[in-house]
């Protein structure tokens, strides 16, 4: 039989199940969008201009493959249902003796059909909004570039192998499961909607050790393991009160419902006497829908709440970062001088006025300290839980910085010790053999970090003067000491954004001629380039987010569906015995409701949960104002649970819908 043939029957089965395939294509065409305008950015060369371009480009082309993932995983689970809703018309055509070969030919054509619609219809939406996109994405980054468009065919042919791939690799799989069933298999009608009249042991038990697997997970994240320490750990922890998501909802859920059933206060109420009965059957059914949108909510929330929270505060973490306007490291005492010249020089070119220049040097490195003894040394010390690092400073530099008159004699020191160590009266302390009186003993806080995640111990030795640091620095050197000492400039100057700008760039070509200068680095570049990394985190989550959003939005849609579909002769007997289109309609809204925002509260739990370790990731981004990040995550819930109800009650009507109309016909 001509190919034509099995392709008109491919057409038409896609227009007679158009409830279920326009869903699936709509999703398909935001997924190539999507995926055009990551691959878009990514090859474009006028991303080439934006400040941290490597690593921009890093994080496009992890995007790109992380979607790509996401796509074929989601894909392959959506098939699933809409394969399993099939199942019965595959099975008629075996039965009428279609041969394999003739069916798989009915797939390949359906299989076409949807990936030439989609490609068109994502392709041309990402034409449209590929200049939005780009303009967008740079007036984030606070950069003002042209936009640099015109088709190119590269992300054009990368997007079409990407889902032609994706799409083989389904077909593949569902002509595969067509093999393997037996026709008997694929006639079969599972009843999923037949009442559950008890619970079995496996319910039990799936119940209690899915509890037990999300809340040992969330006391292991909070308590027992370091985010900076073990990733591997966390992710692991993760993905285990994901799986315990599902056990809770296919066990423990089952056995509260079962609870409420024998309860007659609450069963023989008008709103759940129809309800409950089919709800533990519908619960079981569905737990891995119910799961996978539990895990989707979760990731939207905490992947979205934490792009925006990190973009948004973009100038706290720069502030955070770099407390002066900028600051230069040269090799030696004369090139400091010159550096202090070329600040001044900078600021006057570029039309502002220097208001503080600090000249500071120090001797730097990582060492131990017996607290117990006062013993600074490289061995012989039991070494604690961080690294330790000591710093040595001139007593000129320090009152010059905190507007002190401390005065040190030869031999006397004043001591800066890490605050969370344990405060000691120390007379002296044994600096490498060489005894050195303490003064002054304070903590940290007049040297605050940062970071506000702590790599390390710090301490610091103020000693009387220059002569004396090279002193202590030589003898170092005598038992193979390598470090040398360091000479900074921490400048601050009065203008704006953009004169601040200026002033780096003239500064560096000026420093540039400067040969012991190795750091230069500036709160103006900080905000740009910290600005320019945060707008691809939050364009990287935004349609990310999005996409989960989408396959959100697909399986409650289908699942309201399939529901409606076999819900319908039970709502033709609940008419029968004399319930009206309100109590129906009520029953169903109390019956969905309970069934599709059990995994949204739980998803608020997870979040909940994870908020300890989410805040440890946005410090080492230097967000250190965790009230502001967390009024971020309670506004971003407040505004995705909105769009669930919408998304819900989008999804409750259209069953209304089937089932009324289906009850009348």
């Amino acid at each position: 039989m001509k190919q034509s043939f099995w392709a008109k029957i491919a057409f038409k089965n896609i227009i007679e199940n158009r409830n279920f395939y326009i869903a699936n294509l709509v999703v398909d065409v935001f997924t190539i969008t999507a995926f055009y305008l990551f691959t878009y950015m990514t090859l474009n060369p006028g991303l080439k201009a934006a400040p941290g371009y490597a690593t921009l480009i890093l994080v496009l082309s992890l995007g790109c493959v992380f979607v790509a993932i996401i796509t074929l995983f989601f894909k392959l689970y959506t098939n699933r249902i809409l394969s399993k809703r099939r199942n019965r018309e595959m099975g008629l055509y075996a039965a009428w003796g279609l041969e394999y070969k003739n069916i798989d030919s009915i797939l390949f054509y359906e299989t076409v059909y949807i990936y030439l619609a989609g490609s068109f219809f994502g392709l041309l939406i990402g034409f449209i909004f590929q200049k939005l996109v780009y303009n967008g994405l740079f007036t984030l980054m606070k950069c003002n570039k042209d936009y640099v468009g015109g088709l190119s065919f590269t992300p054009v042919w990368i997007t079409l192998l990407v889902f032609i791939v994706i799409d083989f690799i389904i077909l593949l799989s569902n002509m595969r499961k067509i093999r393997k069933n037996k026709v008997i298999t694929l006639l079969k009608e599972e009843d999923d909607t037949a009442p559950v009249k008890k619970l079995t042991f496996f319910d039990i038990a799936k119940g209690v050790f899915g509890l037990i697997l999300i809340i040992g997970s969330y006391y292991y994240i909070n308590t027992e393991v370091d985010f900076r320490e073990s990733i591997e750990s966390i992710m692991l922890a993760i993905g285990v009160f994901f799986v315990g998501s599902f056990f809770v909802i296919s066990g423990a859920i089952v056995m509260l419902e079962m609870f409420l059933k024998k309860k007659d206060k609450v069963y023989y109420k008008s709103a759940f006497f129809s309800t409950l009965a089919k709800l533990i059957s519908r619960t079981k059914n569905n737990a891995m829908s119910l799961s996978v949108i539990n895990i989707l909510f979760t990731c939207v929330i905490i992947g979205a709440s934490t792009t925006i929270s990190l973009y948004l505060g973009t100038q706290r973490q720069a502030s955070v970062a770099f407390k002066a306007d900028g600051l230069v490291k040269c090799g030696n005492f004369e090139d400091r001088a010159l550096c202090k010249e070329a600040i001044y020089d900078a600021a006057s070119e570029a039309g502002v006025n220097v208001i503080k220049c600090d000249e500071s040097v120090l001797l730097g490195f990582q060492t131990l300290f017996d607290v117990e003894n006062g013993v600074y040394e490289n061995e012989g010390i039991e070494p604690k839980d961080l690294p330790e690092v000591v710093e040595i400073r001139l007593l000129s530099d320090f009152n010059k910085s905190f507007d002190e008159n401390y005065s040190l004699n030869d031999g006397e020191i004043l001591l800066v010790t890490d605050e969370d160590l344990p405060m000691k009266d120390y007379e002296t302390i044994d600096f490498y053999g060489e005894k050195l009186n303490v003064k002054y003993h304070y903590d940290t806080k007049l040297y605050p970090g940062v970071d506000n995640i702590k790599y390390a111990y710090n301490n610091f030795i103020i000693v009387k003067d220059f002569d004396t640091l090279t002193s202590i620095h030589e003898k170092l050197k005598e038992t193979g000491f390598t470090k040398d000492l360091s000479y900074w400039c921490e400048y601050y100057v009065n203008g704006s954004k953009d004169e601040k700008i200026n002033l780096d760039e003239i500064l560096y070509e000026k420093l540039s001629k400067i040969s012991t200068v190795d750091y230069f680095d500036s709160n103006a570049t900080q905000l740009r380039t910290r600005y320019a990394r945060n707008a691809i985190f939050l364009f990287l989550g935004s349609f990310i987010s999005l996409i989960f959003i989408m396959y959100m939005v697909f399986i409650m849609y289908y699942k309201q569906i399939e529901e409606a579909t076999d819900d319908a002769p039970n709502v033709l007997i609940m008419q029968k015995i004399g319930m009206y289109d309100a109590e129906i309609k009520k029953s169903i809204f109390v019956e969905n409701g309970l069934l599709f925002f059990v995994p949204v509260v739980m998803a608020f739990c997870h979040v909940a949960a994870c908020f300890g370790m989410m805040s440890d990731i946005m410090k080492i981004f230097m967000l250190t104002d965790i009230a502001f990040m967390k009024l971020c995550v309670v506004l971003f819930c407040l505004f995705i649970l909105l769009v669930y109800v919408l998304m819900y009650y989008g999804a409750y009507k259209v069953y209304i819908s089937i089932v009324l109309k289906k009850k009348t016909n």
